[in-house]
């Protein structure tokens, strides 16, 4: 028989909202989506997902959080997606481009590769390159954005960047050039060539990584050209090996490869067990919190395996 609660089961998202970013032209559409007792404990602060790709990816993230939240497989967090509003059409989503990718980067880290990018889209990444900018990118969220929404939303100070794709490479990217910004990371279908250089610059400065990190990419992905040009499946395995030796005492990380799927199938399945995976046990954590006596609700920061 159900019980009545006061509670709601489901997550709320809000109106769209718009910022404009130090050194852009244009502005970022921001979605937040709220957990299900936001409204009703107003003492209690939460963890924070940032996800990547705006109104392309947030339906898709917010409902596997949503249903993994009424299953209790994660606790109650906020998700934020950032991106380009999707009445913008293809115009809005050549800038994620912009956005995700390094400064003068191409996904291309040798000859071979260049060649086979280049014959495919006539030079056109090479083009684009000229106006990638993920540091700038990368400053507003953390510098500018963050804060604007800590004061709308009950933040716990514990956060998570998800991206996939090209949001996979900015989120390795921004592990190693802005240590400590993010607590968890999800790199799903999408190793940067830069990434495991800034790794190795790391680890020369550092004998801990404090990060609960999910790797993954599909088997298919080596059939099709381009995820080849772009070593999708290669460069996940390579930083997720050098990761492993580098023996970090602080890192927990988990690497799936999904047998038979492309970049399109493997997306959800990845999104999904990758954020299980990087608040493995939080939710038991949090439960046990919130039963002792005077427990104010508030999350702790990460713990890792």
């Amino acid at each position: 028989m159900f019980q009545d609660s006061s509670t709601p089961y489901a997550m709320s998202t809000q109106a769209p909202l718009s910022f404009r970013a130090e050194g852009y032209e244009y502005d970022h559409e921001v979605l937040v989506t709220l957990p299900p007792s936001y409204s009703v404990s107003a003492d209690r602060s939460y963890f924070v997902l940032w996800a990547m790709d705006g109104a392309m990816q947030h339906m898709l993230i917010a409902g596997i959080v949503n249903m993994y939240i009424i299953s209790k497989r994660l606790p109650e967090m906020i998700v934020i997606s950032v991106g380009h509003s999707s009445e913008q059409g293809m115009a809005g989503l050549i800038k994620r481009e912009y956005d995700l990718l390094p400064p003068g980067s191409t996904t291309a880290d040798d000859d071979t590769l260049a060649a086979s990018l280049k014959a495919n889209d006539g030079g056109l990444r090479e083009e684009l390159s000229k106006h990638f900018k993920a540091d700038k990118f990368q400053d507003f969220l953390i510098d500018q954005l963050r804060p604007q929404l800590a004061e709308r939303y009950r933040m716990n100070g514990d956060h998570a960047l998800v991206g996939f794709s090209s949001g996979g490479y900015f989120a390795g990217y921004s592990m190693f050039s802005r240590p400590g910004a993010f607590s968890r990371y999800l790199i799903g279908s999408g190793t940067h060539p830069q990434t495991p250089m800034l790794e190795a610059q790391y680890a020369e400065s550092h004998s801990d990584l404090v990060a609960r990190v999910f790797l993954g990419a599909g088997s298919g992905e080596v059939s099709d050209l381009n995820m080849s040009a772009s070593r999708i499946v290669s460069r996940t395995v390579y930083l997720a090996e050098n990761l492993r030796m580098r023996q970090y005492p602080s890192l927990a990380l988990k690497t799936q490869i999904y047998t038979d799927r492309d970049h399109l199938t493997v997306m959800a399945p990845l999104l999904a067990d990758g954020v299980e995976y990087l608040y493995a046990n939080e939710f038991e954590e949090q439960a046990g919190r919130m039963n002792q006596p005077g427990d104010s609700h508030q999350s702790e920061s990460s713990k890792h395996d």
